[in-house]
């Protein structure tokens, strides 16, 4: 199976030939370094092996009195290859790293107050996203082609729901009246009861 930087690379190039500099600007224009996780210290790695693989071929170019370079164009086994890592990606539900997961899992672990700090300090960085997002979809609207901006919308929508559950856990935080401990009480003696049972029916299972 095809890495995300090779399926990027293939993606890129089957818009256009571009030579190394150019792949690497369009990445970090669209910011797929950031959303997609593309690797820009990989990219000529990567071009070297898709051309190893024949799913790329490229050819020395020199414009004026630029120094020669090599622009990289996809073939007809890079265009099959891209086709069918799309219909994967497309049906794939995967599964993302989520560290912000396992703080919130873990809450009861900190001062409230540095919870606090730290959720206030997370939302700043949301919002301002938030509005960056906004922004590019006045700028686009109608200048990139229907994926791209419905990728950004997407990304907008999920900015503005993760905006109201981190409000929503903010309030939770602020209002916790066992702020500490990582089961009330009332909700332990629940936990331990279902743990038990649980056990028992493990044990007679076994037996």
């Amino acid at each position: 199976m095809m890495s995300k930087n090779e399926i990027a690379i293939l993606g890129l190039l089957s818009e256009s030939p571009m030579h190394g500099y150019q792949i690497h600007q369009e990445i970090t224009r669209r910011e797929m370094d950031y959303w997609a996780k593309i690797k820009l210290a990989s990219i000529y790695t990567t071009l070297t092996r898709l051309e190893e693989g024949g799913l790329i071929k490229s050819e020395k170019e020199k414009v004026g009195n630029t120094p020669e370079r090599t622009v990289y164009s996809i073939t007809e086994k890079g265009r099959s290859g891209l086709s069918d890592m799309v219909e994967y990606f497309l049906r794939e539900d995967d599964r993302p790293e989520w560290p912000f997961g396992l703080g919130v899992a873990f809450i009861q672990g900190a001062p409230r107050e540095r919870v606090l700090a730290a959720l206030h300090h997370r939302r700043e960085k949301l919002t301002q996203c938030d509005l960056d997002l906004h922004d590019h979809l006045i700028k686009l609207k109608e200048q990139i082609p229907f994926n791209w901006f419905l990728l950004i919308e997407n990304a907008h929508k999920h900015m503005k729901l993760e905006l109201e559950w981190l409000d929503q856990l903010t309030a939770q935080v602020q209002a916790e009246p066992h702020w500490g401990l990582a089961w009330p009480p009332e909700l332990k003696l629940k936990h331990q009861k279902a743990h038990e049972a649980s056990t028992r029916a493990l044990s007679t299972k076994a037996a």
